[in-house]
Order: C-alpha cells, then structure tokens, then sequence
C-alpha cells in the first residue's frame, strides 16, 4: 500500500464531511453538551483539585452518547455512497488499491473525530481547573488516557459501521444496521445474559469468562469500564459493582474488536464484486 495514497483520500474525506451538516449538529451538541456539564459541575464543586477527576470522568458519561452516534453519523455511508454514485468505480479506476480506499476513509472520518474530541476535552479540563485549581500530573494523565480510550472507542465504531456500509445495498439499510445491530444489539446481549443467569438461578456477584465476554463485545460497555481510568464512581454508579471486567479487559476488548472488524470489513471489500 502507498501511504501517500491513504493520506490523499483521507484528507478527501477530511474536508468533505468537515462541511456536512451531520457533523455541525451532532458535533455541536457534543461541544454544547460537555463544555456545559464541565462548567455547571464545576461551579457547583468545592473548588478543590481533587474534584478535577470525578468532574471530567462525569461529563464524558454524559456525553458518552456522542462517542457512538458520531463514528457511525460520519461513516455508515462512507462505500454505499461511492456504490450508489458510481464514484467507486472511478475511483478504482485510479492506481488505488482496495485496501488503501478502507485505510484512508477510516483515517478521514477519524481524523475528523479527533479534531472535534480532543480539543474539547481539552478545553474541559482548563474549565475544571479554573474553577477547581490546577491538577496534579497524574489526574492530568489519567484524563488524556482516557481520552486515548474514548478516540479508540470511536474506532470500532467506525470500522463497524464501514463494514455494515460494504454489505449493505442503501444508506438508510447501513445506518440502520449500524444503530440497531452494531451498538443496540451488542449492548444488549450483557443485558439477557444477566435475565437468563437470574432465571437459572445463578448467582450475580460473580461473572463467568462467557459473561464477561457478553459485556466485553460491546464497545460501548469496554469504554464505560474504562472509565475508572479517572474515577470509581461515575454519575453516582459504583463502577465495581455493575461492570464486571477491568480496565486492561476492556482496552484488550476494544483492540480486539477493531482488529477484527477492520480486517473483515477490508476483506470482504477486496473480494466483493461491486455491481
């Protein structure tokens, strides 16, 4: 693969979805939404260092709606819409291979998430500290790391929804799928175990590998594990009792999970005869 290739069409997506409504809405209700949990939250602290954690860790559960509809907003019709326009066939017309149109709208619709997140959250945290004073290094790493975590969560989403835009005939079947199966559908699958586990008569204070496994297949979950990262207790929720996998699970978990999708999605598009 060319690298210089994957950056070209990467930076074609960039700048075409950076003018698209479905980022202006979606993306400003998340800067709305966690700039404005950051500042209520913090006017209402006891002002001190040791809220800066606590304080950033609530305000990403707030927002944690965002880090799933905006991975899947920006890329359920990244192939169907090539399809649909017959641009793809013009674009592998090109010396372009396959891979290298995967590689570089993934890194597109990536780069355009890490443009919106990152800064933000930045921005969060000197909130935070102008209210709360400055924090110590390690909450300030804790927070970025987290940070890392959330633009990974973000990855597997896109991925998902890129693989769901390559089987798919229509747009509207592709974020359909995306939404219904790709996070409701694997949200749910911890959620019957725990009915079925309760039915059966077993006990809930400890999970087998397969139910962990049943919370793990979700990104959305390994990211709310994650979150202890900064703080135990998020939004009132003591973090121990609900979620059953570690933070180093749930990180393991969401690389398995993009590696897997991203390289079915990249195989399944060099095979597929586009017609």
């Amino acid at each position: 693969m060319d690298f210089n290739i994957i950056l070209t069409i990467a930076r074609k997506e960039f700048y075409e979805y950076l003018k698209t409504k479905r980022l202006l809405i979606i993306g400003g209700l998340y800067v709305a939404g966690f700039l404005l949990s950051v500042s209520i939250m913090s006017y209402y602290s006891s002002h001190s260092p040791n809220d800066f954690r606590p304080i950033i860790a609530n305000a990403h559960s707030i927002t944690s709606i965002f880090y799933i509809l905006l991975p899947i907003v920006l890329s359920y019709d990244l192939i169907v819409r090539e399809r649909s326009r017959k641009s793809i066939y013009l674009l592998l017309s090109k010396p372009v291979n396959r891979e290298e149109v995967i590689f570089g709208k993934f890194l597109g619709v990536l780069s355009i998430i890490c443009c919106v997140i990152i800064p933000i959250a930045t921005i969060g945290h000197l909130i935070t500290m102008a209210f709360c004073g400055p924090a110590g290094t390690e909450s300030i790493a804790r927070a970025y790391a987290y940070l890392g975590v959330i633009i990974l969560g973000t990855a597997c989403y896109i991925s998902l929804s890129i693989l769901f835009s390559i089987i798919t005939k229509s747009t509207a079947t592709s974020i359909i799928s995306s939404l219904i199966v790709g996070w409701f559908g694997l949200n749910m699958i911890y959620p019957i175990y725990l009915i079925f586990s309760l039915l059966a008569g077993d006990p809930l204070n400890t999970t087998p590998w397969y139910g962990k496994l049943a919370y793990a297949i979700s990104p959305s979950n390994d990211m709310d594990a994650a979150g202890r990262i900064l703080s135990e207790q998020m939004m009132g929720r003591q973090m121990g009792s609900v979620i059953p996998i570690t933070v180093s699970q749930a990180i393991l978990a969401l690389v398995i999970f993009f590696l897997i999708t991203f390289a079915i999605s990249t195989f399944i598009f060099r095979k597929k005869e586009l017609v």
